[in-house]
């Protein structure tokens, strides 16, 4: 028995089974917390608008507002309620993980598109460095000390740094024969396919690690451990992912998508301001996703405001223009209130064991990888075996 419990405690095998078994556990709690922050967060978040339009409006011009008609301004408070009461629709845990599937499928279709492009960018450039016989001489390379500007990637021009091939180039080839003579010799093709070994090399290493991204991206290729855990665990039908990397995963999609969510929110506000006169100006929404990546710098101003210097020349004097506009961030509906940080901090110490588990997840995965390599070279033939081989 206690040999039993000293290879159970060994096998990568079954600790990856114990790993999955307490992850599901967890994933019950962050399910839970997760769902309480996102009511909390129903709650607070039409108060937390009407506050953040009154302190802009407050701080912009206030007499704008009160010169409107009565009719004008209830027309804007319906337009705004209608517009948090469709977001707060929004803000459960089902209608969050279909948005962040959204955005993953989105990231991996523009991951997939720039590698298809530098793939075709390096193809391109290998076909223009080919040599043939109709084409005019190569131009002599500039003299030493010179500065040349050119928009051409690296592979087009491989003398420049450091390839020599051992044969005569291509080029020299076609220099030295007269432009009325364009016919080379029988053997010229077998030159051209000797001297591209380092270009092919590297078009070969550019289009290998562009399958590696699709492969990667794509989710009917997995890795060994990944095919051994699916095999030696039975089929499970949960919401929320039952390994902790995978989890902790979705829960960082769940913030990124309530990110989207809010930023969704400010803008169409932000558009609901332009058309009752209450704006002047409209920020798009790239500007305010870079503002919430800290992509750019912001002055200050209160929760749920943004403000931003715009570097206008309106004079000697003024050198900018300063643009307030509403952007929720779900940091500072936090800041503002406890009980979305209570549940905020729950959340993050389950994030934190999640951490934990993820390196026993890894390392229990590494040790997967190693017995199945280990495992033909362990497995030896038997003498008997060896002679009737033989």
């Amino acid at each position: 028995m206690q040999n039993q419990d000293f290879l159970s405690a060994h096998d990568p095998v079954e600790q990856l089974a114990r790993l999955q078994k307490l992850c599901r556990l967890r994933s019950i709690a962050v399910y839970r917390e997760t769902a309480l922050y996102l009511q909390i967060l129903r709650e607070e978040v039409e108060p937390a608008v009407r506050q953040a339009l009154f302190q802009l409006i407050s701080e912009s011009d206030p007499l704008r507002f009160s010169r409107m008609p009565e009719s004008q301004r209830q027309r804007f408070h319906a337009a705004v309620q209608q517009l948090t009461q469709r977001c707060s629709v929004l803000l459960t845990v089902e209608q969050q993980m279909h948005l962040a599937g959204q955005m993953q499928r989105e990231h991996r279709r523009r991951k997939a598109r720039a590698s298809r492009q530098m793939l075709q960018g390096l193809q391109d450039a290998a076909d223009q460095t080919i040599p043939t016989a109709d084409q005019p001489p190569q131009p002599a390379p500039p003299q030493p000390g010179s500065v040349e500007l050119s928009l051409r990637p690296p592979l087009d021009q491989p003398q420049k740094f450091g390839y020599k091939p051992s044969k005569a180039e291509p080029s020299e080839t076609i220099a030295a024969s007269p432009p009325s003579q364009p016919s080379p010799s029988p053997d010229s093709s077998d030159i051209n396919e000797a001297d591209q070994p380092d270009l092919d090399v590297l078009r070969s290493l550019f289009e290998l690690a562009g399958e590696a991204l699709q492969h990667q991206n794509d989710p009917a290729h997995g890795t060994s451990a990944d095919v051994t855990m699916a095999s030696s665990a039975e089929p499970d039908n949960h919401l929320l992912p039952t390994m902790p990397d995978a989890l902790l995963q979705w829960m960082d999609g769940m913030d990124m998508a309530l990110s989207r969510r809010l930023r969704n929110l400010s803008h169409a506000v932000n558009v609901q301001m332009l058309r009752s006169g209450l704006a002047q100006a409209l920020l798009p929404v790239n500007l305010l996703e870079a503002v919430i990546n800290g992509q750019m710098e912001t002055q200050a101003a209160p929760s749920n405001l943004l403000r931003l210097r715009l570097p206008l020349p309106m004079g000697e004097l003024d050198q900018g223009m300063d643009l307030l506009c509403v952007l929720l961030r779900f940091s500072e509906l936090e800041f503002d209130s406890h009980r979305l940080r209570r549940c905020r901090r729950r959340l993050r110490d389950q994030q934190r064991e999640l951490i934990t588990m993820v390196r026993q997840q890894r390392h229990w995965e590494r040790r997967c990888l190693d017995r199945e390599a280990l495992t033909p070279w362990q497995s030896s033939s038997s003498p008997s075996s060896l002679k009737s081989e033989d």
